[in-house]
């Protein structure tokens, strides 16, 4: 069964990896030839699109799970468990807890359950249960902080290559090289004028009339890549931001909540009806 589990595991893992990809590939793709910032930002916008994916996807879920799969009422909780103990009623209180799908519940819970036994095991089965609930609370947060900064230096990477590519386009001046007329192919697209042109010599000596353009035309399109990854870095840095505060103020409501009420049902154990 853990077999299968693992393997079914691994399967599903290595299927949204390609998902991933594809759709990756064809919003690329589609960008490309429907927005002209991202296709003038070159090569260097495809891998800052893929962060900004990985980046959205994160942020996604993780708002989902700790906004609703792990937050909850503190404050309505503890108040509801507090009356079932000062009932007496541990078991009570430990279906409800049962009853409530949420972090704070199940730790709390299995402190309740083990209450009937000596101090050290309530705790300890309170450690285990909240070792397996609180890292889910911080996963993959951490994440998004490192995204913003790969974004941004992606997109410093793709302005650089891009200027090192406009500069070279403006050292083209030898019109009999075979080199010089293949590269000034590639820069045909910056200057309107050259574009009718069809024999190399004309082209080279178009680019050479053209300079002036190609440089401002190159250092226009480089600075795509640059808005680009400051755009997808600036949003995940405040995204982490407010994820990771969220989540800091959940693990200190969870932490108050539990030593609270352990506290309470350890100080009352005796007037408490135990199995």
């Amino acid at each position: 069964m853990n077999e299968d589990t693992k393997q079914l595991s691994t399967g599903l893992k290595v299927g949204l990896f390609f998902g991933f990809v594809a759709i990756w590939f064809g919003l690329a793709f589609v960008l490309n030839k429907i927005a002209p910032p991202f296709h003038r930002g070159g090569w260097g916008m495809w891998p800052i699109l893929a962060v900004g994916m990985v980046f959205l996807i994160i942020t996604i879920e993780r708002v989902r799970y700790i906004s609703f799969k792990a937050s909850t009422d503190s404050k309505r909780f503890v108040a509801e468990v507090q009356k079932h103990l000062m009932h007496g009623n541990v078991s009570s209180a430990i279906h409800y807890c049962q009853s409530q799908p949420f972090p704070i519940s199940r730790i709390v819970g299995a402190g309740l359950a083990n209450l009937h036994r000596p101090d050290d095991e309530v705790q300890e089965a309170i450690d285990d249960v909240a070792l397996q609930e609180l890292p889910r609370i911080e996963v993959r947060t951490g994440y998004l902080a490192m995204i913003g900064n790969i974004a941004t230096l992606l997109g410093l990477l793709g302005t650089i290559i891009g200027l090192i590519k406009s500069f070279a386009g403006v050292s083209l001046s030898n019109i009999n090289d075979p080199a010089t007329m293949e590269k000034a192919k590639q820069y045909v697209h910056l200057v309107p004028a050259c574009q009718s042109l069809t024999n190399p010599k004309d082209i080279v000596r178009c680019i050479e009339q053209n300079k002036a353009a190609i440089l401002a035309q190159g250092i226009s399109e480089a600075m795509n890549c640059t808005a680009f990854g400051l755009l997808v870095g600036i949003c995940s840095l405040l995204a982490f931001s407010i994820l990771n505060g969220r989540t800091q103020i959940l693990l200190d409501e969870i932490s108050k909540a539990v030593v609270y009420l352990m506290n309470l049902a350890s100080a009352n154990r005796r007037a408490m009806k135990l199995s």
